[in-house]
């Protein structure tokens, strides 16, 4: 959600980029592709194409930005932040620099200067024509900022004065949901949490929270329906599980709630694991290990957005590396990507035709797409470079 919001100003701002000498042409098209690797989450080609617009743009503030996006995204904090003041220094005007600089501030759990960074974003709105929805995302952010300091007063005014900018700020009604659930006052924070939910339907993260706060009220028949949807796409969240368990006894369908009770509790363990390999990346940002580890467990939890850009991360630290782009493979498949997982697969084998775990995705690959010809292929090729691979001998077995 940040980098794709940054992405948004620094669209705006090369629409009509303030205090900017002009792009000399041969970066032009350079520029244009970085923004779309950048929208598609394609961290290491951003980074590459960034490093191609500087070559013939010394210090253009877009690159310089985009870097201090992917270096964000890294964990690479002190990177991040210098590359958003050198794009302060070259274009003092530059919208969403400030606010990229409070991101990352935040990240860092630097709450305090992340809320200086964002006041400085609406103060060069005062000088820049900016749109409200820009404001009120400045302003939610401030909110959640002022919430992680236990500033509940601040906070809900910052989400206030963002739903005033943009009544329909999704992350605004969620804000203040929180803070009115902490506050005891269940019923608003449904309210605004069901305005969440209809103004943002694909965000699981809403769902659930409508349907904890309806098991909290005793409203357990709605809130059914909402938490099933979230296990289905989730099935390593644990607090959807417990809730849908608790939900489902309360409606009589005692022994279908215990087994999802029981399945919170084996799935805490999941989530102390996620916990662990996301500090780890924290620790050790420069680690693609670390990156590939936590993506690992993304998956497994269902948490497959989160994964893939965890995904991108690490293969912005190990651009080329075999098994991160098997796995990357892999996640499009699960996200329904099989055009792109076909094509990764095809660049991956013919890059290395002695990667048997290559030709074994792609086995699968084709295998959904009927092609059992190009399957049974795929796994013969498989077994002849790793005869102990036993998944491919079993699946070769069920074409015969």
């Amino acid at each position: 959600m940040r980098l794709v919001f940054g992405l948004l100003l620094l669209t705006a701002c090369r629409q009509n980029p303030p205090d900017s000498a002009q792009l000399p042409p041969q970066a032009e098209l350079f520029l244009r592709q970085m923004q779309q690797a950048l929208a598609a989450q394609r961290l290491a080609p951003a980074l590459a194409l960034a490093d191609s617009v500087e070559r013939y743009a010394p210090g253009w503030p877009d690159a310089l930005f985009v870097r201090g996006l992917v270096y964000m995204q890294q964990r690479r904090h002190e990177a991040a932040a210098a590359a958003f003041r050198q794009v302060l220094e070259r274009q003092p005007h530059y919208p969403g620099a400030w606010f990229n600089l409070g991101q990352n501030a935040a990240l860092a759990r630097r709450y305090r200067e992340a809320i200086g960074y964002y006041r400085n974003e609406l103060k060069l709105a005062e000088e820049v024509p900016t749109s409200p929805q820009t404001l009120a995302a400045v302003w939610a952010q401030m909110g959640s900022a002022y919430e992680q300091l236990a500033r509940d007063d601040s906070a809900r005014a910052a989400y206030a004065q963002a739903l005033r900018l943009d009544s329909t700020y999704a992350e605004a009604h969620a804000g203040l949901s929180r803070l009115l659930e902490r506050a005891g006052r269940y019923e608003e924070a449904l309210r605004h949490a069901e305005q969440a939910m209809t103004l943002a339907p694909a965000r699981l993260d809403y769902r659930y929270r409508v349907g904890a706060l309806l098991v909290q009220l005793g409203r357990f028949a709605e809130a059914i329906p909402l938490l099933q949807t979230v296990v289905q796409h989730w099935p390593g969240h644990d607090g959807a599980a417990y809730n849908l368990g608790r939900a489902l006894i309360a409606t009589g369908r005692t022994e279908a709630g215990q087994r999802y009770l029981a399945r919170a509790d084996s799935l805490q363990q999941l989530t102390e694991r996620l916990l662990h390999a996301r500090r780890r990346t924290e620790l050790q940002p420069d680690d693609p290990d670390a990156w590939s580890a936590y993506a690992r467990l993304l998956m497994e939890a269902g948490y497959l957005d989160q994964a893939y850009t965890a995904l991108q991360t690490a293969l912005t630290l190990a651009p080329g590396n075999l098994a991160l782009l098997s796995n990357l493979a892999t996640l499009q498949l699960a996200m329904g990507d099989t055009t792109g997982a076909l094509k990764g697969l095809q660049l991956l084998v013919r890059a290395d035709s002695s990667f048997a775990e290559g030709w074994f995705n792609l086995g699968v690959v084709y295998a959904m797409l009927g092609d059992t010809g190009a399957a049974r292929e795929a796994w013969q090729r498989t077994l002849r470079l790793n005869p102990e691979h036993e998944a491919a001998r079993a699946y070769l077995s069920r074409l015969q």
